[in-house]
């Protein structure tokens, strides 16, 4: 297999590590939040942890909004500009990838569409696997939630840690947001699949219906991501990347692409 080479790898590599460090500040919060509720109001060092609290929500929501508004949509702007890159042969930029993009389309509307079901392919694959896991944790948090409205010595502070946690929190909409990408990047996929299936690569640029059908496709998978927000997990992208390469190759020997 051909050696894959891609200069935007760094920046995923930032947002990766910038997350992890801003989840530290959100476990912090949670866990500060459960001490205070469990200890005497009467103690020195509880005036602290009060301080140390509003500290942690407030690094928590800098890092957290800084990274999906500004790091995230940066490096998806560069990510988008090297597709139409690829798929157009035109250096919109100086990034570099080879072999991220495999097929033998030549350089057109058409190679774009295909460019897209690829990537329409592996976003399905990442974000399936992404939403299972959170599906648990969702689930776990629920269970606990219901689990403290039904016991009675409860105290209503532990209940309302939970709701924040749960509701309050970016966790619910990032799980919801997640969800709904998972659905586009399948959507997508599905109805490319339906569209190379049913025309000719070599016709497909000479009609009109089909090339806006394809720039449709094109806009709707970049607006899809560009609105949930949603970072793909990397780590998952590699350990995937083995088998979603060999579906792809099979897809395209199928298609005919």
């Amino acid at each position: 297999m051909n050696q894959r080479i891609d200069s935007l790898d760094k920046y995923y590599k930032k947002i990766n590590s910038f997350s992890k460090f801003s989840n530290v500040f959100f476990i912090l919060n949670v866990f500060i939040s459960i001490v205070i509720v469990g200890i005497d109001n009467k103690m020195q060092y509880k005036e602290v942890l009060d301080y140390i609290f509003i500290a942690t929500i407030l690094i928590y929501f800098v890092t957290d909004n800084y990274l999906t508004i500004f790091m995230m949509a940066e490096v998806e702007e560069k990510r988008r500009k090297n597709l139409l890159s690829n798929s157009f042969n035109v250096p919109l930029d100086n990034e570099r990838t080879i072999n991220y993009y495999n097929n033998d389309v030549e350089p057109s509307i058409v190679k774009l569409g295909v460019n897209v079901f690829e990537n329409s392919l592996f976003g399905m694959r990442v974000t399936h696997k992404m939403v299972v896991s959170v599906r648990w944790k969702i689930g776990a948090f629920i269970l606990l939630f219901l689990i403290l409205l039904v016991m009675r010595e409860t105290k209503l502070e532990f209940i309302s840690i939970v709701t924040q946690v749960l509701f309050a929190s970016a966790l619910l909409p990032s799980y919801i947001r997640l969800e709904k990408l998972y659905y586009k990047n399948r959507s997508t996929f599905a109805e490319l699949y339906n569209l190379f299936l049913h025309n000719n690569k070599n016709e497909m640029a000479d009609n009109p219906r089909i090339i806006a059908s394809l720039l449709d496709y094109f806009v709707k998978y970049e607006a899809s991501k560009a609105y949930s927000g949603v970072r793909q997990d990397s780590e998952i992208f590699i350990k995937l990347n083995k088998e979603v390469s060999a579906e792809w190759e099979e897809i395209k020997i199928q298609l005919e692409i």
